[in-house]
């Protein structure tokens, strides 16, 4: 199952659209860049009716956690690694009809088989939980 939730709301993942990588450095580092979209048709589901809870919203969310450094061999699998919003060297954010702030973000796996993030978004003052969870191939 590919898991792209806000709240209780689950997205689902638009996996033709959305990248993972992991490339080794010369400094010993590892560079990760994500880029996940979420599903339009489960997004036209979810607020093809007026009163549906994303309704507001023109176009599905999209999540993005670039130029994160980590330690490690190249294809050792990254696990419960905190990241820092505030970290000028990496950016992270998820866009939903504007940026919006996110916090508490986990990298809980990055490996071959699976990759996992939670964290919190900001959506009108209300702190809201999200995540996703996938599957994944090299």
């Amino acid at each position: 199952m590919h898991v792209f939730s806000i709240g209780d709301t689950n997205f689902d993942v638009d996996v033709a659209k959305s990248r993972v990588s992991l490339e080794a450095r010369g400094d010993g580092m590892r560079e990760v860049n994500i880029k996940i979209e979420a599903d339009d048709d489960v997004f036209m589901q979810l607020t093809e009716d007026d009163d549906a809870p994303w309704s507001w919203a023109l176009y599905p969310p999209s999540f993005s956690l670039l130029g994160l450094l980590v330690a490690g061999a190249d294809a050792a699998p990254v696990h419960r690694l905190a990241v820092d919003a505030d970290d000028v060297q990496c950016e992270s954010a998820l866009y939903m009809m504007e940026y919006r702030d996110v916090a508490d973000i986990c990298l809980v796996e990055l490996s071959a088989q699976r990759l996992a993030i939670t964290g919190r978004v900001d959506f009108f003052g209300k702190s809201l939980p999200f995540a996703i969870d996938m599957p994944r191939t090299n």
